[in-house]
């Protein structure tokens, strides 16, 4: 099987069995001809994963080249998280990506997936797959490392993190970089300065005594703090319901970052949470194709490939909305689930095409198609929540794009 048809029939992967999966490919590109299972598999054992991994970032660095992307006050926000994914357990994927499961429970073979994600334009720019446990914040420093490879080293950024990140090591090597974020505090971090707080919005110093370097005795991090003595960030107490509240750590300047953009920005974080569930549900990327590690991988940077191509049609179909349906009562958005079943139905016909002309026919096609299914957004809504009613076997709310 040529590189290009190995590719197809992963970019065309439904979740079916895989003798299925080919049989449909192949009457589709190739009628009369056939595959058997165990030569499709010894061809996909020669193929790199990070073929897909390069894919989706060549098609980023042709998104950010072109003008028209979001931004916030000319910044890209970008959010960093981590997800564990379920996976075959085997000795093979044990050993390779290790267990999730807790101590003397059966084991649960898992790999943590690390994601750097434009929220504003709902791309993954980098993604890493390794062992289950990692240090989330490691692997962030390196994917902003990698970032100048497809945005514009002109283009500024900022990065979002969740409470599992705060590091003032990190914070210190991300400031001497000039790199900007903004994370959220566990009430132990700088437990001192978050009692302290005598404003909801506040410049701080933060004192690097004995206590906050001595796990760094020795290395070059830990010269570094005791040569500098002192770092100022910036902290805020964001209200939240039932009369609790968080707390934000900040290098952003007070201008244009005001108390109300810095919480509008914090709380824009949550779409890697959606993101991370659209892969899952939506795009089921623990539907593996096998129990090899390279395989797994290749169905999960594949399936990224596709959430990014879902993406940026998306986009351009929600902006073409935005000018034609001013005169409705609510904003509307496109049905993310069904312009995925729509791409993942259509997109092999393109593919396959050798006409440009009708290519572009096809693909004007499924434009229109996404275009047409249209969800309202209401504002402020809330569904109470019913903890311990499990939902019936086919649920009517999630239901399957393809």
């Amino acid at each position: 099987m040529p590189l290009k048809d190995l590719m197809f029939t992963m970019i065309n992967r439904r979740g079916i069995t895989l003798s299925l999966e080919l049989r449909n490919y192949m009457k589709t590109a190739h009628p009369g001809m056939e595959i058997s299972k165990p030569g499709y598999l010894k061809q996909r054992m020669k193929l790199n994963p990070l073929a897909f991994y390069e894919l989706y970032r060549h098609h980023n660095r042709n998104f950010y080249a072109e003008p028209g992307f979001s931004t916030f006050h000319g910044y890209l926000v970008l959010a960093a998280d981590g997800s564990g994914l379920n996976i075959p357990t085997t000795k093979e994927t044990l050993e390779e990506f290790g267990t999730s499961s807790r101590k003397g429970t059966k084991p649960q073979a898992s790999i943590g997936l690390g994601c750097l994600y434009d929220i504003m334009n709902r791309m993954v720019l980098e993604s890493d797959c390794g062992k289950c446990k990692f240090d989330e914040m490691r692997l962030a420093e390196e994917q902003i490392g990698r970032l100048p490879e497809t945005i514009s080293s002109s283009q500024p950024f900022l990065v979002v993190m969740d409470r599992g990140y705060p590091s003032t090591p990190a914070f210190i090597q991300m400031m001497e970089k000039g790199i900007l974020f903004l994370a959220r505090l566990k009430s132990s971090d700088y437990k001192k300065e978050q009692v302290a707080l005598s404003a909801p919005d506040t410049w701080v110093d933060i004192h690097l005594d004995k206590s906050r370097i001595r796990h760094y005795k020795g290395t070059d991090i830990g010269r570094r703090m005791e040569e500098i003595g002192h770092i100022t960030l910036r902290m805020l107490k964001v209200p939240l319901p039932e009369n609790q509240e968080e707390v934000l750590i900040t290098n952003l300047p007070s201008e244009p970052f005001g108390y109300q953009q810095i919480a509008e920005l914090y709380h824009m974080r949550w779409g890697i949470e959606t993101a991370y569930e659209t892969l899952k549900d939506r795009l089921q990327i623990e539907n593996f194709t096998g129990t090899k590690p390279l395989l797994l991988l290749q169905d999960i940077y594949s399936t990224i490939y596709i959430s990014n191509l879902a993406e940026d049609i998306i986009r351009d179909a929600e902006a073409e909305l935005d000018e034609k349906e001013r005169h409705r009562k609510h904003k509307m958005m496109i049905n993310r689930t069904l312009s995925i079943g729509i791409l993942k139905n259509d997109l092999i016909y393109i593919l396959l095409e050798t006409d440009a002309r009708k290519q572009d026919e096809l693909f004007q096609q499924i434009y229109e198609d996404i275009s047409k299914n249209l969800v309202p957004i209401r504002p402020d809504r809330h569904y109470h929540r019913t903890r311990g009613q499990l939902a019936g076997k086919y649920s009517n709310t999630h239901k399957r794009a393809y």
